[in-house]
């Protein structure tokens, strides 16, 4: 795998991160 690969997937996976954790906080603070 080359380094930009890895860069790539690392940006896409913290991106899905985010938004799930952020998903998660507006559903927790909306009860």
């Amino acid at each position: 795998m080359s380094l930009s690969a890895i860069t790539f997937m690392i940006i896409i996976f913290g991106f899905y991160a985010g938004g799930f954790a952020f998903f998660l906080l507006k559903a927790f603070k909306s009860e």
